[in-house]
């Protein structure tokens, strides 16, 4: 059996080509500069392929990443299966977040392109005319990666520059958080799987500003303080039903997982 992660370079991608490998799965990651993939049989092939924080500056790129690459894949690739990773972020407006919601979206928005482009990359996987096809919405990911792409992230790096933190949105705003870890593993047994269509990878649970804060306090030493009539958002927390019935799954819980990650994030950065 071999695993084929395209975007192994980035950073789901290269935690999943580490935990297949060390699970002592064959794992093929073919690099950026690699043109001769598609020549090769890739077995079960995981696309992660993908753009985050830049994408507004770069729109054509997203939709080259997010669609015409996959599209490539499915006319010409020799694989077993495949393994879209979406976002949830797809949710985003709906008034539910169970894979069978119906979504909102807006090309007045230049936001939306990403929501846009990563929904044709969806619909072009499950109705792209091969079999064992499958979509993974992705929630916020945390873990160690080379740039600040997550709020998270940019809560941190901004601790770092100045020693505080002053957040842009409420305390009491709220997000679903994944650890790295138990995203991999899900995806890793999606993978190889049988089943089809869409699955949410989140933990299901709605994580707030003021939890973050406190934990960033606590482990990072930073004074967190919100402005002055921030505002909120509050995301629904991501259904996981559908998921945790095709994949049985118990992830972490954020402070579970998230000391060990600041911990992690001190070491990386000499802290």
């Amino acid at each position: 059996m071999t695993v084929t992660v395209l975007g192994a370079s980035g950073f789901v991608g290269a935690h999943l080509v580490r935990h297949l490998r060390e699970a002592g799965v064959d794992c093929q990651a073919p690099a950026r500069d690699d043109t001769g993939w598609l020549q090769r049989p890739l077995g079960h092939v995981v696309y992660a392929i993908g753009l985050t924080a830049d994408f507004r500056a770069r729109p054509l790129e997203t939709v080259e990443a997010h669609v015409c690459l996959l599209r490539r894949l499915l006319a010409e690739g020799d694989f077993d299966s495949l393994t879209y990773l979406s976002s949830t972020r797809v949710y985003s407006g709906a008034a539910a977040t169970d894979e069978a919601a119906r979504l909102v979206v807006d090309p007045h928005a230049a936001g939306d392109l990403y929501n846009l482009s990563k929904l044709m990359g969806e619909s072009l996987c499950l109705h792209g005319g091969r079999p064992r096809t499958r979509v993974a919405r992705l929630s916020n990911i945390v873990g160690l990666r080379p740039d600040p792409d997550i709020f998270i992230d940019q809560l941190l790096d901004e601790g770092c520059r100045t020693g505080r933190v002053q957040l842009r949105t409420a305390l009491a705003s709220c997000k679903d958080y994944l650890w790295i870890a138990d995203a991999v593993a899900l995806l890793a047994r999606m993978a190889v799987s049988d089943q089809t269509g869409i699955f949410n990878v989140a933990s299901g649970e709605a994580v707030s500003n003021a939890r973050i804060a406190a934990a960033i306090t606590r482990g990072m030493g930073f004074e967190v303080s919100a402005v002055a009539d921030a505002p909120a958002w509050d995301f629904m927390p991501i259904d996981m039903a559908r998921t945790r019935q095709a994949f049985p799954f118990t992830p972490l819980a954020f402070d579970a997982y998230f000391p060990d990650y600041l911990r992690q994030y001190r070491r990386s950065k000499g802290l």
